[in-house]
C-alpha cells in the first residue's frame, strides 16, 4: 500500500515539467530506448526542468514522458512523497497504485529496495504487463560487481553494483530463469541511467 509522507501542506504549485513537451518527451523516449538497446551504457537525459526534490533529473524525465492516466505508478518507501504525488498527477494524470504488485511503472530507491518478487513480472502469454522498475541509486560508476549479457551485448559487460545490495543482484539474476516474464529495469543517477532489460543475463562476480 502506497503511504505518502504527510508533510505539511503544500500551497505553492507543483515544480515544472518539460518547457516543450512534444519535442522533450519525444528525445527522452529516444534515450529510455537506446538504454534497453544497449545494456549497461551510460544514457544522458538532461532534458527535466527542476522536478520534485526526491526525484533525480533523469527519472523525473521518465516519469514526464512515459505516464499517462492508464499508468499506474507505485512510489515506494523513501519515495513516497506527497510533493512528488502531487507534481506527478498534475502534469500527467496518473494513478497512484495501491500496491506494487498493481503498477505498471514502479519508483524506488536502491536504500530501500523492496523484493523483485513483490512486483509483476507479467505472463508468458502478456509478458508486456511485467513492470517497468526505476531505481534511485547513489552511482553509476563504482567497483565492478556484476556481469551482463544477452541481446544488445556484443560480449559480456562488468557493470558495477550501484549502490545495490547483493541480494538485489541475486535476484535479478535469478530472473532471467523465468523470462521473457520479467521486469524492464532503469538505474538512475542525477541525469544519467542505465538500462537493464529483463532479457540481459546477469551473472555476480564470485557467485
Amino acid at each position: 500500500m502506497t503511504r505518502l509522507s504527510m508533510s505539511p501542506v503544500i500551497h505553492s504549485a507543483p515544480a515544472a515539467g518539460f518547457a516543450n513537451p512534444v519535442q522533450q518527451s519525444q528525445q527522452v523516449f529516444r534515450g529510455l530506448l537506446e538504454a534497453l538497446a544497449h545494456p549497461g551504457r551510460v544514457t544522458s537525459l538532461k532534458v527535466a526542468e527542476d522536478g520534485p526534490p526526491a526525484l533525480t533529473p533523469a527519472i523525473a524525465a521518465a516519469l514526464l514522458t512515459l505516464c499517462d492516466l492508464d499508468t499506474p505508478v507505485w512510489l515506494g518507501p523513501g519515495m513516497d512523497q506527497l510533493e512528488t504525488a502531487e507534481w506527478l498527477r498534475f502534469h500527467t494524470g496518473a494513478p497512484l497504485a495501491p500496491a506494487s504488485q498493481a503498477a505498471s511503472i514502479a519508483l524506488v530507491s536502491a536504500d530501500a529496495m523492496p523484493v523483485l518478487e513483490s512486483f509483476t513480472w507479467g505472463s508468458d502469454v502478456a509478458p508486456e504487463l511485467g513492470a517497468s522498475l526505476f531505481i534511485q541509486v547513489p552511482h553509476l560508476a563504482g567497483a565492478m560487481a556484476t556481469v551482463w549479457q544477452g541481446p544488445g551485448l556484443q560480449h559480456p559487460v562488468a557493470v558495477s553494483d550501484c549502490g545495490l545490495p547483493q541480494s538485489f543482484w541475486r535476484e535479478r539474476a535469478a530472473l532471467g530463469n523465468v523470462y521473457p516474464r520479467g521486469l524492464d529495469i532503469y538505474l538512475a543517477a542525477g541525469s544519467d541511467l542505465i538500462g537493464l532489460p529483463r532479457s540481459t543475463h546477469i551473472q555476480c562476480q564470485g557467485a
